[in-house]
């Protein structure tokens, strides 16, 4: 876990909180259900998310709680997106306070998964790179992970793409991505092992 404040490229880190240019990005809490139900039950967002599968109330519940119980663990989990400036959709910042999203890590040991979620008004924004970025660079900066990796349904593109704006490069498994710390090129600069 983080302990004070950091910095890198940008990407502030304090206490599990990330910000970003136009994010602030919190771990998820019980104040959050009903958003990320909301969020997560819409047709657009679960089709690759959770196989178009509709989640339950009960089902969000445990997704918070496993990832409060990892953020205690393991110092990550799930952040909720939040804008972080008022703005509007001509500059591509959503108004303050909003949830945008969710962006985070899950999994335990060599097996650590980049998620995110974005909702379908603010796609095309850069918001989705702009979260995975801090969370990649808080994964390999302040975690020290070795690798993340990142698993993609065949059928959405945009977030092959993203995978591959941010570094990450197919490990051999249609649809299975991976980046290194040894090798991570994220924040526009590479991070000595």
């Amino acid at each position: 876990m983080s302990d004070g404040v950091g910095m890198s490229d940008g990407v502030i880190f304090g206490d599990d909180v990330l910000r970003t240019d136009r994010l602030a990005l919190h771990p998820v809490s019980m104040s959050d259900h009903r958003a990320l139900l909301a969020h997560w039950t819409g047709p657009l967002v679960r089709r690759y998310l959770f196989d178009d599968k509709t989640l339950s109330a009960l089902e969000v519940t445990e997704i918070i709680a496993v990832s409060q119980r990892d953020f205690a663990t393991e110092g990550y989990g799930l952040w909720a997106l939040r804008a972080a400036a008022r703005g509007d959709a001509i500059d591509g910042v959503p108004p303050a306070g909003s949830l945008v999203g969710v962006a985070g890590l899950r999994g335990h040991g060599a097996d650590v998964e980049i998620v995110y979620s974005l909702e379908p008004d603010w796609w095309g924004q850069g918001l989705a790179e702009e979260a995975s970025r801090a969370v990649l660079d808080y994964a390999f900066d302040v975690l020290q992970l070795r690798r993340v990796t990142a698993e993609i349904d065949a059928a959405n593109g945009s977030s092959a793409e993203l995978a591959e704006r941010l570094g990450m490069r197919p490990n051999g498994d249609p649809g299975h991505y991976q980046a290194e710390r040894v090798s991570w090129h994220g924040s526009r600069h590479s991070i000595d092992a």
